[in-house]
C-alpha cells in the first residue's frame, strides 16, 4: 500500500497570495517526481484526504446589482442635481450590453454576456465584470484609462483579502482622477470637416506634424463648415489648447466644441452661427466690425430653454492686428474655461477665467455634456494656424463618436464621452437620456449663473468628489434603481464617496473598501479528477467517459461551505488502475473541477490532495 501526497506548491513562501499560475494553480496543478514511483500491477486508488480553500460563489443579477456612479459636487441635505453641473450614471454589474468585455478598461470575463443578468461567479471573475462595469460608467477623460497606464491605469475592482491572501473581506475599488502632471502634448492628426463639424458640409484640413501648422482647403468659405481634431479630448485638469501664427485680419475662429455630426444640439438657436462650446473669433470687416476685432463666444443660456451664442463681454475690445495678438490660448481647470491671449512682446491678456464674482465677467462652466472638448477651427481659403499645444487625453479605445469596433467590425459603444453616447449610439437614444442632457445646458442653475465655478483641488487634479450609490439617495436622480449594498459590502449607506486611503503621489489613486464582506455560497458540486491514470470513470452529467476520482462532499467535516475546508471520507471508494503490468509514475496531474467537468477557479491558495494506492 501507499500513500501519495499532492499540493499545488511545496514551499508555502511561494503560495502567499490567491493567483498561483502555470502548473501551480489552486485547482489544476502537476507534480513531479524526482525518480520514478513504481505502482505494483493490479492496483486501485482512491482519495485519502482533501484539503482546499474555496472563496465560494456569489448570484448577481437584477435585484441585487444596480449602482450609480457619480463624479461631480456633493449635494447637500436639501440639494437636488439642478444645482450643480453633473448627474449619476445608473447601470448594473450583471447586464447583457452589447459590449461589455470590449470598453475601455476592461478584461475579459469567463460568462456568456447574454447570460448576464442571472450569473454566478467567484469573486475574482465578479471584481473582473464590476471593473468592466465601473469603467462604461465614469464619462470624464481624466478618469478614464490611458494608453499610458502610468497616467491613468483606469478603475479597478479588486477582491479584498487579509495578510494572508485567503480570508475575503469583500471588495476594494479603485478611482484614478488624474491630475495635471499627467498631461502631455497631444495634437489630434485628423482635422475633418463634414460630418464631423456640425454640418453635412466642409472639407478636410490639412496638418503638418512635423511643423504644427494646419491649412484650411482650397474653396474654404467662412459659413460654419470649420473643421475638428477628432483624435484626442482635452484634459480638464489645466489642459491648455494654443494656437498661433495666424492672419490678425482675415475671419477665423478658434475654439472647444463638444463632439458633433451633422447638426448641433436640437436645443441649439445660433441664429446662423456654428455650434461653438467656446470660441475666440477674429473679425475681417466686412460686415461692419473693424478688421482684427477679437470676440469671445460661447453656446449659453439666458434661461430661455435653449441654447444661443452669447458674447461674453470681457471689456475693452482687443484687436488683433493693432495689439499684434500673436497667441490664443484656451486652458481649462475643470469648469473653469480660461481664455487668454498674448502679444508679440510676451504681455498676457485674460478675458476670462471662470473665477468671476459676477455671472456676466465668465463664459459657461464645463459640464457633463461638454467635458469632452476637442478643438474646432475655422479660416479663409488657404489661410494657416500653428497649433503651438494640446493637451489631449490619450483615452484607450475612445473615439469622436463614441463608437469602437468588436472583432467582427461591429459597431458597439466606446462608453467614454456620456455626450456623444446619448446622440451617436442608436441603443442609448431616448426621451429621458436626451431630456436630462437637454436640462443640463439650459436649465441647470450654473450653467445660468455662471458664477462659484469648481476648480482644481491640491493636486491639481479636478475638483469634484468620486462618488457611488448602491441604494437609492433622494436628492439625486438616476438613483432610485439602486440595489447593490449587499453584493457590495455596504449595507448601511447608499452613498459612499469617502476613500478609505488616497495615494501619497500623483496620480492619488483612492481606494473604496467594503465595510463588510457579502456572503459567499459553496453551492457548487466539486470532484477530484486525475488526469495521467489510467482507470476509467464515466460522467453522465456531460455524457462522457472521465478522470474524475471522488465527489468533494457539499460541507467540510466542520459543515462549512467555504473558506479553509478538509475533507476525509469515513469509507474509501476505490478505482481500479487496470494495470496488467507495473506502472511507473513520474508526474502526477491533478484538477478540482466542477460537474461540467470545467476548472472549480474559486478554489484558492493552498491545495492538497492525498491518494491512497493498495493492491486491487
Amino acid at each position: 500500500m501507499s500513500l501519495l501526497i499532492t499540493s499545488n506548491t511545496q514551499n508555502t513562501n511561494l503560495n502567499s497570495g490567491y493567483n498561483q499560475q502555470g502548473i501551480n494553480k489552486s485547482y489544476a496543478y502537476q507534480n513531479n517526481l524526482n525518480d520514478t514511483f513504481k505502482i505494483p500491477k493490479n492496483s486501485e486508488i482512491a482519495v485519502q484526504s482533501v484539503k482546499i480553500n474555496r472563496s465560494g460563489n456569489i448570484d448577481v443579477n437584477e435585484s441585487n446589482s444596480i449602482f450609480s456612479f457619480y463624479f461631480g459636487e456633493e449635494l447637500g441635505d436639501d440639494g437636488r442635481n439642478r444645482e450643480v453641473l453633473s448627474i449619476p450614471w445608473c447601470t448594473s454589474f450583471a447586464t447583457s450590453e452589447q459590449g461589455l468585455f470590449l470598453g475601455t478598461g476592461t478584461d475579459k470575463v469567463t460568462a456568456d454576456p447574454s447570460e448576464l443578468l442571472n450569473f454566478s461567479g467567484n469573486v475574482n471573475n465578479l471584481a473582473r465584470l464590476m471593473k468592466a462595469s465601473l469603467n462604461r460608467a465614469l464619462w470624464h477623460p481624466n478618469l478614464m484609462r490611458n494608453a499610458s497606464s502610468g497616467r491613468n491605469a483606469g478603475a479597478n475592482v479588486e477582491a479584498l483579502r487579509n495578510g494572508s491572501g485567503l480570508d475575503w473581506l469583500g471588495w476594494k475599488i479603485q478611482v484614478t482622477n488624474t491630475d495635471s502632471s499627467k498631461n502631455a502634448s497631444h495634437i489630434s492628426n485628423n482635422w475633418k470637416g463634414a460630418e464631423y463639424n456640425g454640418t453635412d458640409e466642409g472639407n478636410d484640413y490639412t496638418f503638418n506634424r512635423s511643423t504644427r501648422v494646419l491649412t484650411s482647403p482650397a474653396g474654404q468659405v467662412m459659413d460654419g463648415t470649420g473643421c475638428v481634431g477628432i483624435d484626442y479630448p482635452l484634459s480638464l485638469a489645466n489642459g491648455s489648447f494654443h494656437i498661433k501664427t495666424f492672419d490678425k485680419t482675415a475671419n477665423a475662429r478658434f475654439g472647444l466644441c463638444r463632439a458633433l455630426k451633422d447638426e448641433a444640439p436640437e436645443w441649439y438657436d445660433g441664429g446662423g452661427y456654428p455650434f461653438y462650446d467656446f470660441v475666440v473669433e477674429i473679425d475681417d470687416g466686412a460686415t461692419g466690425g473693424t478688421a482684427g476685432d477679437i470676440s469671445v463666444l460661447y453656446a449659453g443660456t439666458s434661461g430661455n430653454d435653449e441654447l444661443e451664442m452669447l458674447d461674453l463681454n470681457y471689456g475693452t475690445t482687443k484687436n488683433a492686428s493693432n495689439d499684434d495678438i500673436t497667441d490664443i490660448v484656451f486652458n481649462v481647470q475643470n469648469e473653469r474655461v480660461k481664455i487668454v491671449i498674448i502679444n508679440g512682446s510676451g504681455v498676457s491678456t485674460t478675458l476670462c477665467d471662470g473665477t468671476g464674482t459676477a455671472s456676466a465677467s465668465n463664459v459657461k462652466p464645463v459640464s457633463q455634456t461638454c467635458r469632452y472638448l476637442y478643438p474646432k477651427i475655422e479660416m479663409e481659403t488657404g489661410k494657416t494656424c500653428v497649433i503651438q499645444d494640446f493637451f489631449g487625453v490619450d483615452i484607450v479605445n475612445h473615439t469622436y463618436y463614441g463608437i469602437t469596433t468588436d472583432a467582427d467590425g461591429g459597431d458597439i459603444p466606446s462608453y467614454t464621452d456620456w455626450w456623444a453616447n446619448l446622440i451617436f449610439n442608436d441603443a442609448y437614444v431616448n426621451g429621458q437620456a436626451l431630456n436630462q442632457a437637454r436640462a443640463i445646458d439650459v436649465d441647470y442653475a450654473k450653467n445660468i449663473s455662471r458664477t462659484s465655478q469648481k476648480g482644481l483641488n491640491g493636486n491639481n487634479q479636478c475638483d469634484y468628489k468620486v462618488q457611488f450609490f448602491f441604494a437609492p439617495d433622494v436628492r439625486y436622480i438616476n438613483t432610485a434603481s439602486c440595489n447593490s449594498q449587499f453584493l457590495m459590502g455596504f449595507p448601511n449607506r447608499s452613498l459612499v464617496n469617502t476613500p478609505n486611503t488616497t495615494g501619497g503621489s500623483s496620480p492619488f489613486t483612492k481606494t473604496y473598501e467594503s465595510d463588510e464582506s457579502p456572503e459567499l455560497k459553496g453551492t457548487n458540486s466539486l470532484f477530484v479528477r486525475l488526469k495521467n491514470m489510467t482507470f476509467s470513470s464515466v460522467n453522465l452529467a456531460k455524457g462522457s467517459n472521465s478522470k474524475i476520482l471522488y465527489h468533494v462532499p457539499a460541507f467540510s467535516n466542520t459543515g462549512s461551505r467555504t473558506g479553509a475546508l478538509f475533507f476525509e471520507p469515513n469509507e474509501r471508494v476505490y478505482l481500479k488502475l487496470n494495470n496488467t503490468e507495473d506502472l511507473f509514475l513520474s508526474t502526477i496531474e491533478v484538477d478540482m473541477v466542477y460537474a461540467d467537468e470545467t476548472l472549480a477557479t474559486d478554489l484558492q491558495g493552498k491545495t492538497t490532495v492525498a491518494f491512497h494506492i493498495r493492491d486491487a
